[in-house]
């Protein structure tokens, strides 16, 4: 049974594994199963309603399963069973009541770390993991579903963030290959570069200015939304990429092919969505606007 607190040194233990776009086969891969993934994500976004709230279900109770897989240390086979129906049913949940306000979402994800945290500590795993998890694995996909459908132009918004998350993610990865360079994070990640940093902010920043551009908003503002989100977006893959360390696996599960699993794909994006919702609905003066036209 491992302890509460995960150390360094089981970090330093687990596997580091080969970096994600290794070779030729895992780029086409990647490549493929995005052109694939990446409409169907935007369809269900510009969409909304049913739609937006089954992809996003689905989305969240797949990484609410990888993290139970990953990080649950029942050592009871009923214990478990139920650590992946709570975190299932409190990621579903924070979905569905997205539409009450993102203090609903809150409630759930806080209910269900709870209930998460009591089967943890009778199945005598760690209660910090699956506490965590339930909030984590539930909140950022509630968040998403409450910017989509409770702002204004909540659909032209989310797919601003959705630009500005995955140019920081293609910048971050071509420039790291591409040019290398010191470690960003040793402990966390064997293939996080400075240069693929530094290469996302610029992407990150242009894809801002292009939503200023094409949605009517103020440059400056969205130069600065861009920025910061994407920081945030990176600072979450290097958060999931330290889970991963701690808990010995390379990725959380297979089920998106040259990706990994759905936390391993959507860190970044969790990470920024809830920013985003916090800004939005807590300091509203920084969040930055796009004109009505094109809106629903």
């Amino acid at each position: 049974m491992r302890s509460d607190v995960a150390t360094d040194g089981l970090a330093a233990s687990a596997p580091e594994g080969g970096p994600k776009g290794g070779g030729r086969r895992e780029i086409i891969l990647r490549v493929v199963s995005a052109a694939v993934l990446a409409p169907m994500g935007v369809w269900a976004v510009w969409a909304g309603g049913y739609w937006l709230l089954a992809a996003t279900t689905a989305c969240g109770v797949l990484a609410a399963f990888e993290w139970t897989r990953m990080a649950s240390q029942a050592e009871t086979g009923w214990v478990r069973w139920a650590q992946y129906t709570t975190l299932g049913v409190t990621a579903a949940a924070a979905v569905l009541l997205a539409t009450r306000g993102i203090e609903a979402v809150a409630l759930a994800a806080l209910a269900g770390c709870a209930v998460a945290s009591g089967l943890a500590h009778i199945g005598k795993g760690s209660i910090s993991s699956m506490a965590f998890g339930a909030i984590y694995t539930s909140l950022p996909f509630g968040c998403f579903v409450w910017i989509r459908e409770m702002t204004p132009n909540g659909h032209l918004l989310l797919l601003a963030i959705l630009a500005i998350v995955v140019t920081t993610d293609v910048g971050a990865y071509f420039a790291g290959r591409g040019f290398g360079g010191p470690l960003l994070s040793p402990k966390d990640s064997p293939n996080k570069t400075w240069t693929g940093a530094i290469g996302a902010l610029v992407c990150a920043g242009l894809a801002g200015a292009a939503v200023a551009r094409a949605g009517g908003g103020d440059f400056a503002h969205w130069l600065v939304f861009g920025l910061a989100l994407s920081i945030v977006a990176q600072l979450g893959d290097l958060l999931e990429s330290r889970f991963k360390r701690l808990y010995g696996v390379k990725d959380t599960s297979g089920f998106l092919p040259g990706h990994g699993g759905v936390l391993d794909r959507l860190d970044g994006l969790m990470a920024a969505t809830v920013a985003a919702a916090l800004v939005i609905r807590f300091m509203p003066a920084l969040a930055p606007s796009l004109a009505t036209a094109g809106a629903q």
